[in-house]
Parts: C-alpha cells; structure tokens; sequence
C-alpha cells in the first residue's frame, strides 16, 4: 500500500479545518470541569455532610466508567427520552435541529471532572495545616483563607496533573464521533472516502494532535516555571 502525499495533503487540510471543534470541545470541557472539580474536591476535604459522601461515592464509581461507554449510553438515554420531556416541557425543537456535541460536553465534563477533583484532593493535603491557620490568626474567614492563601500555593502543585488531564481531554475528544460529531480524526478522513485509503487520514490527524498535544505542553512548561518562581519568592 503507497502513501499518496496529495491525499495526505487533502486530508491534513480537511483535519485542520475541523480543529476549532476539538479546541472548544477540549478547552470548554477543560475549564469547566476546573471549576466543578475543584468545587467537589473542597467539599469533600472539608467534609461537607451529606454532600462529601454524595461526591465520594459519586467519584469513586464513576471513575471506572469507561469514556465510550458513557457517551454511547448518555446519548441513547436522550434520544429515548428527549421527546417526552420536550412534549412536558413544551419545547418545540425537533431532536434532529440539536447538535449531537452537547452530549459530548456533558460526557466529557462529567467524567474529567472526577479526575481534575482528585488532583485537586491530593494538591489540598500538599498544603501545611500551619497555612490554614496562619490565615485565621490574622482574621480571614474560612472562604477567604481558601481563596487568599490556600489555592494560590495549589497551583504549582496541580500543574502536572492539570496538563496530563487536559492532553488526556484532547486525545478523549475524538470519541465524540461516535455519535456523529465531526472533530479532527473525522475531518482527516473525510477525503479517505473518497480515495480508499485510509493510512493518510490517520496520519494526518495524529500529525494535528500532535501539534496541539506540543503546545499545550509548551504552556504547561512556561506555567510552571512561573510557578516556581512564585514559590521561590513566597518562601523569603
């Protein structure tokens, strides 16, 4: 089997112009499971009742849920039930006008939500019992010593975790074609349909991966040299 350097080209082409889906997919996803995940993380190590237990259960099940699995499943269960409730609810949007990637978000967000919150779990117990109470000798409640003093020393400590769950994120996002959204793995092979051949999409589309797998890497390494330096300079 050749490797045709013209379909390689149409199929990079094809993969970069579907790239904006998996940027918003990953990112969106990535920034709003930040703020649940450390949201959940907070009240499970402050032991919020009822609520700590709820997550801690929640988390802990959910993590062995597979990706795939979840998103197939979740978007069964919506074109199963999405009539009835929208008749209840008098919403008159027919299921084929919704695009199928809000299923993504909500499988994407559910599941690195329950992974960013266990590095940030972790990222808490790094953190000197001292800190807390240096921030309550000096008058701050309970909200402001997080905000103040406890989650900006987190932040050099979640950076690895943080860039190892935002590459995962990407490499997860091209799962969303299962349910028929076109992202950057669909777009590299939509010119393989045409040509029969298959090995210049995928490589195409790893090439595209990889690029943004290098930058975000780039930012994570720039990210935590700045963060080293805000410890050097706390620590005086």
């Amino acid at each position: 089997m050749s490797f045709g350097i013209s379909n390689f080209l149409d199929s990079l082409k094809s993969a970069f112009l579907y790239a904006p889906v998996t940027l918003k997919l990953t990112f969106i996803t990535f920034v709003i499971s930040l703020i649940l995940g450390t949201i959940v993380a907070t009240v499970r190590y402050y032991k919020i009742p009822v609520l700590s237990q709820f997550f801690s259960v929640f988390v802990t099940v959910y993590m062995g849920l597979p990706t795939m699995v979840a998103l197939i499943l979740y978007n069964l269960i919506f074109m199963t039930f999405y009539n009835d409730v929208a008749k209840a609810l008098n919403i008159n949007i027919p299921i084929t006008d919704i695009n199928p990637i809000i299923i993504g978000y909500f499988t994407l967000i559910l599941g690195t939500t329950c992974s960013i919150s266990e590095s940030v779990r972790g990222a808490f117990r790094g953190i000197s019992k001292i800190q807390y109470e240096a921030g309550y000798s000096i008058g701050l409640s309970k909200v402001k010593t997080l905000t103040r003093i406890i989650y900006p020393q987190m932040v050099p400590i979640l950076l690895p975790g943080l860039q190892n769950s935002l590459i995962g994120l990407l490499k997860a996002s091209n799962l969303v074609s299962a349910i028929a959204v076109v992202e950057i793995m669909t777009g590299a092979l939509l010119p393989s349909l045409l040509y029969y051949s298959y090995l210049e999409g995928y490589v195409a589309a790893a090439l595209v991966y990889w690029l943004i797998g290098a930058f975000i890497e780039l930012l994570a390494y720039f990210a935590e040299k700045n963060s080293g330096k805000y410890l050097k300079k706390g620590t005086v």
